[in-house]
């Protein structure tokens, strides 16, 4: 739990050094409003971070994921059994390094190698004694003589420890029994160390991840084990202040005016709705950063069906997607997870949805009404959008898109603090109301998608909210979840 300063309601600040009271909290969102960046980017759909820049994620500050690194293998030259003569030590662990370690610099982590051969539990001892206080570590498995010292290293690293052991063809790695809090993947893919990089980044970044749930009115706080993600819990009136504070902001004025501008329709939100809902993310942005928060969920049915729509999180929740940063509909936080882990692990946005059978040509689909428009990933151009209201209460402003047809894809979710359900399929066609007469009702995204091992989709209709995320990545999941302790349910029956 915070402590307490001045008697005040407080909300937590890294960087003050203590919570901020609640007045001084409203005096620093109004002056925010001067911080508008120049106004001449012309990247489509960069509307909101253009102004205001990125949201901080875990590893964008001074505190990085530290990864030890080393390379099972004899201190010999070559082999003249398995893995071959062909398979000259030094220069292929030269490759391998070259590897990770572009890998590294593009992920932003910092690397400890040790270029010395593992070559005995010697050699592994010295290791983890000079290196093993790292986040997590990549051994690369260059010859079957050196199981048994990799087995010594997984028995004798420190408790929890993420570790993924990288076997490439011809060392026969998928005979190591990696045990808990370990992967070991076994592919001629000498680049899958990349994602082996990423896997250990994504690891430390979900136990740095911290999570913002406004409702009610109190602040606590709890952390969600294995992950290690904290969720902070905080009265909805802090939200509401940020949100009024932002009135009038010169952020949301700009940011109103790009997404108006890059739109390649609006259909029935006013001028005015749009600023309101860019007021909404201007709010909801500063008081992330206040709370040092990386994710957020509140109970956004309960605003829309308050009032005139003037504070629906639709609009601002959909910009969240697009900077991985979720904005995660109606307080649901395992989806919020999976949201969070789509960006870490797979550079891209997942769309969290209601499911909708249809019996009559045994589909499925989901349907919601924020949707992430970069679904191909957070670098790559974005969906092009219509602005348009929240469906069932026409008030209020999001984004609608059409995804892509014969679009590989997951379909995932958490179900518990420490389970992941995880199946595949691939999407077939949007599903939205693009006019109120045309006789289709639900939200303004959707989709259809003829799902993976499901032969009569309506087992499919108690599983509410999973997130689709473009391509098939279920191996790089599973893997994810076996060196996190994720418990895996492969399909959707």
């Amino acid at each position: 739990m915070n402590r307490r300063c001045d008697g005040e309601k407080s909300i937590s600040s890294k960087a003050a050094g203590c919570p901020l009271g609640r007045r001084q909290f409203l005096t620093r969102l109004g002056a925010a409003g001067c911080a508008a960046m120049a106004l001449n980017s012309g990247l489509f759909r960069q509307s909101a971070r253009a102004v205001m820049g990125a949201p901080k994620l875990p590893g964008d500050g001074a505190e990085k994921p530290r990864l030890m690194v080393g390379f099972a293998r004899p201190d010999i030259e070559r082999f003249y059994m398995a893995p071959g003569a062909g398979y000259p030590l030094a220069e292929n662990q030269q490759l391998y390094t070259d590897i990770i370690e572009d890998a590294a610099a593009d992920l932003d982590v910092t690397l400890d190698i040790e270029h010395a051969p593992l070559k005995d539990n010697d050699a592994v001892d010295a290791f983890l004694q000079e290196k093993g206080d790292a986040d997590g570590a990549l051994i690369v498995h260059m010859a079957t003589r050196q199981n048994p010292e990799i087995s010594h290293f997984l028995d004798t690293r420190p408790e929890g420890m993420p570790v993924v052991v990288y076997s490439p063809q011809g060392t026969r790695g998928w005979m190591i029994d990696g045990g808990p809090n370990c992967f070991v993947g076994a592919t001629d893919q000498v680049d899958w160390l990349a994602t082996a990089t990423r896997m250990l980044k994504a690891h430390w970044q979900m136990a740095h991840t911290r999570f913002a749930d406004f409702h009610g009115d109190e602040e606590r706080e709890e952390r969600l084990e294995p992950l290690g993600t904290v969720v902070h819990r905080m009265p909805m009136d802090w939200l509401m202040d940020a949100m009024r504070a932002a009135e009038d902001s010169e952020e949301a004025q700009e940011i109103a005016a790009r997404f108006m501008e890059d739109a390649v329709e609006i259909v029935e939100p006013t001028e005015n709705d749009i600023l309101k809902a860019a007021r909404n993310y201007v709010g909801l942005r500063r008081l992330m950063e206040e709370t040092d928060s990386h994710a957020v969920t509140t109970d956004c049915l309960g605003l829309v069906r308050e009032g005139d729509g003037s504070y629906v999180q639709c609009l601002a929740y959909c910009q969240l997607l697009d900077e991985g940063a979720p904005g995660v509909c109606e307080r649901d936080i395992h989806p919020g997870l999976t949201l969070l882990l789509s960006g870490y692990l797979l550079d891209r946005p997942g769309f969290m949805a209601n499911p909708s059978i249809h019996t009559a040509t045994n589909e499925y689909a989901g349907f919601h009404c924020q949707v992430p428009t970069r679904m191909d990933g957070f670098t790559e151009p974005p969906h092009p959008y219509k602005i348009r209201p929240h469906h069932e209460t026409q008030q209020g402003v999001t984004l609608q898109i059409d995804f892509k047809e014969d679009q590989p894809a997951t379909l995932w979710r958490f179900i518990g603090d420490d389970t992941l359900r995880l199946g595949s399929g691939t999407i077939i066609r949007s599903m939205r109301p693009d006019h109120h007469e045309d006789g289709i009702g639900g939200c303004q995204n959707g989709y259809t998608m003829a799902v993976d091992g499901v032969d009569d989709v309506r087992v499919m209709a108690q599983y509410s909210h999973p997130v689709l995320t473009y391509g098939r990545h279920v191996e790089t999941v599973a893997a994810w979840c076996e060196l996190a302790g994720i418990d895996v349910v492969r399909g959707w029956t």
